[in-house]
């Protein structure tokens, strides 16, 4: 419990685009159904810092962003029966109303409201969190014990949304088979790890026109990588697949040649997955139905998790199924936060991890 209930906590602030300020804010007063947790870690998303940098509709500043949290309960409020002080916790993004018909069906990172914290909800860069009572009720806050480090709790959001990737690829464990991934961003390399640890992927092809990420999935595990701007990556897979195509395509990049090219090279009913989404101002594409139709092929997308997802994830990190600690490239402390955009934003690694 917090003792001076006029005690201030240091926060980074979004104003507007490109404008993130550190400020001391009063720690937030618990309410009925809340929990307040002490953050100790929070990754930074490539979400974030297309915030920073050109801001959201769904988000008013001032705004404390980020959504890859881990931290420890300091207080409960009245009616929470379920987190006690001390407990170690992890949060994911997607908030569920737990009412609407996609939460009741299974389906609540597809909820009507659509909140999200760092969102709707102030995020984890600050040094605490008030996690609402729809956060406390119907996730996503997961427990975890000592046995895992307060950075890799904190990717469990992201390889959360890496699990529903695949889960909506049709994917599942130990399916085998070739997998395309475009993008060696923190989340291509993330469902590259997935995708070989734990559904037992045959063989991985990463495309990217970075060759320091390339370089990077290659020490990761990757099988193959393709240069887009050497090689064509439609023919480069069906060559080397023996025109059969890949069994499932993940489109990790902002990239809308991506989503024309991963149509391309989907097998007989394989998936692509647009998992990915790309600026509003890009253009519609065109695709050929009848390629589509002899190939009963399936084209599908995939946004955030669900608490379900976030309590896999957590798992499979405890039980040393999927090791993502080998992601987490720097570490900058709060009070330097904007060293940390830059260096995610630079391209050159992959997690990059604020410690309040």
């Amino acid at each position: 419990m917090i003792d001076n209930k006029d005690a201030s906590m240091l926060s980074a602030s979004w104003y507007g685009p490109n404008d993130l300020r550190l400020e001391d804010k009063a720690i937030p007063k618990v309410v009925p159904g809340s929990v307040l947790v002490k953050v100790k870690s929070c990754a930074i998303c490539g979400s974030d810092l297309r915030i920073l940098g050109e801001g959201n509709s769904r988000i008013s500043p001032p705004h404390i962003l980020g959504h890859e949290i881990s931290g420890e309960v300091v207080e409960v409020g009245k009616g929470v029966t379920n987190y006690t002080v001390g407990d170690r916790v992890a949060t994911g993004a997607d908030v569920p109303c737990g009412k609407c018909n996609h939460c009741l069906s299974g389906r609540p990172n597809c909820c009507d409201i659509n909140y999200a914290i760092g969102h709707q909800f102030d995020g984890g860069y600050a040094e605490y969190i008030l996690l609402d009572p729809l956060v406390v009720k119907y996730g996503p806050m997961q427990k975890f014990d000592n046995s895992l480090s307060w950075q890799e709790a904190s990717l469990a959001e992201p390889l959360a949304c890496c699990i529903n990737g695949y889960e909506r690829a049709l994917y599942h464990e130990n399916m085998g088979g070739v997998v395309v991934i475009f993008g060696a961003g923190p989340i291509g390399l993330m469902l590259m790890i997935l995708g070989k640890k734990f559904y037992g992927v045959d063989k991985i092809i990463i495309v990217e026109p970075s060759e320091s990420r390339r370089n990077m999935a290659l020490d990761l595990g990757a099988d193959i990588v393709i240069d887009p701007t050497v090689q064509d990556p439609v023919v480069k897979v069906m060559n080397t697949t023996d025109n059969q195509g890949a069994q499932a395509i993940f489109t990790a990049c902002p990239v809308i040649e991506t989503h024309k090219q991963a149509i391309k090279m989907v097998a007989k009913r394989g998936v692509v997955n647009f998992f990915g989404g790309v600026p509003k101002d890009e253009p519609e594409i065109s695709l050929l139905s009848n390629f589509i139709h002899y190939r009963e092929a399936y084209i599908t997308g995939s946004h955030g998790s669900t608490p379900e997802q976030h309590k896999t994830a957590l798992n499979l990190i405890a039980n040393k199924s999927v090791d993502i600690s080998s992601l987490v490239s720097e570490s900058v402390p709060l009070s330097d936060i904007m060293r940390g955009f830059e260096l995610a934003a630079s391209g050159k690694l992959a997690k990059v991890m604020v410690t309040p």
